[in-house]
């Protein structure tokens, strides 16, 4: 891991004095705007990251922790959020909600920019809920900050990242099986980008689940948002001449709205025309005509599971801190999680009322 750049390299590099690059830097009087500029530019070269929390208060001690989202209009991240700050709320941290996927379209600039304002605010820890890029990672290590990701998997190369996640390849085979169980043959899965990288084992058991049955499964892709999932799951039915599949699969909840979306605009009756699941559970789910049939994914516990493993290995920094040991994150093979999925058996899948439970 490099070492960290100080105002001394810089002042070094520049060939100015620390007492000069420290006011440019910090948007001090008394220098020229050329100067400004050619430290800045150095600054930048060198890989600079400012201590902003020491600038608003000096000897502060790191009091935050960064939730990394993609795409907060995902209900499943209400849930999620609420297990973290339960956890939290008996610590000293404060919880920074960030998203890195605005209406559900990742955008690598932005995550490049909130990794600096993380770096820059020297925060606690990260919980990301989508797979960083290595880059991002390196750099959240060169400053001893911890990351934990959750419903995510961490980069290529980094399994030994801590992270908490569920079953996603046994959670499809369990919907698949519960298709299978109706008579299902023609699923159609409306599924949502692999950045996510959810997306590989749920489309995995799906397809291996349609194979043990004897089932064929369409999968389209959208844009993680409902907007796109109308769009695109509207030219799937035009192409498929009008003929409806036996059983639509919806990957998340924008998805899902949007595809419940598409139907009434289409006048297709749920389940008589076409019956209908969905990943992750929600609280209104139950309340739709006809209630939803969901997999049950436990998001408020997933996220509770990371933000104790997050708060446990922050502890672990100060105790070493404290005794005169580095401050590196330690990351142990038991911080690896996976939670226990449930399928909650409504009536949008074909079931009747008397046959509908939670399984």
């Amino acid at each position: 891991m490099p070492p960290r750049v100080t105002l001394h390299d810089i002042a070094n590099e520049a060939g100015l004095s620390t007492f000069t690059v420290s006011k440019a830097l910090n948007g001090g009087k008394g220098v020229s705007a050329k100067s400004r500029d050619h430290v800045l530019a150095v600054a930048r070269s060198l890989g600079y990251v400012a201590n902003l929390a020491a600038q608003e208060l000096r000897g502060s001690v790191r009091s935050s922790v960064a939730v990394i989202t993609a795409g907060t209009t995902n209900a499943y991240y209400l849930d999620m959020m609420n297990g973290i700050q339960r956890a939290m709320q008996d610590t000293n941290q404060s919880v920074v909600l960030m998203d890195i996927a605005i209406n559900g379209v990742y955008d690598e600039g932005l995550e490049d920019r909130t990794i600096q304002r993380l770096l820059e605010a020297r925060m606690s820890g990260v919980i990301s809920t989508l797979t960083l890029k290595p880059e991002s990672i390196e750099r959240l290590a060169q400053w001893d900050i911890p990351v934990v990701f959750v419903d995510s998997s961490p980069p290529e190369g980094m399994a030994h990242l801590p992270s908490v996640t569920t079953d996603n390849y046994n959670a499809s085979l369990l919907v698949g099986e519960h298709l299978a169980e109706h008579g299902y043959m023609d699923w159609l899965f409306l599924v949502y980008p692999g950045i996510w990288s959810s997306r590989e084992d749920r489309e995995r058991g799906l397809r291996e689940a349609a194979r043990r049955c004897g089932a064929e499964v369409q999968v389209i892709e959208s844009a993680n948002d409902a907007a796109s999932a109308r769009q695109i799951l509207s030219d799937a039915f035009d192409a498929r001449g009008g003929k409806l599949p036996e059983v639509l699969i919806a990957g998340n909840s924008p998805l899902l709205l949007g595809a419940l979306t598409t139907m009434r605009e289409r006048g297709i009756i749920v389940p008589h025309d076409m019956p209908i699941v969905s990943y992750d559970d929600f609280s209104w789910a139950p309340f739709i005509e006809p209630p939803l049939t969901v997999l049950d994914e436990r998001s408020e516990e997933i996220g509770r599971r990371a933000a104790e493993t997050l708060i446990r290995i922050i502890g672990e920094q100060i105790e070493a801190g404290k005794s005169g040991e580095t401050a590196a994150p330690s990351y142990r093979d038991e911080f690896k999680q996976q939670v226990p999925v449930g399928l909650i058996v409504r009536r949008s899948c074909g079931c009747g009322a008397e046959e509908a439970s939670d399984t």
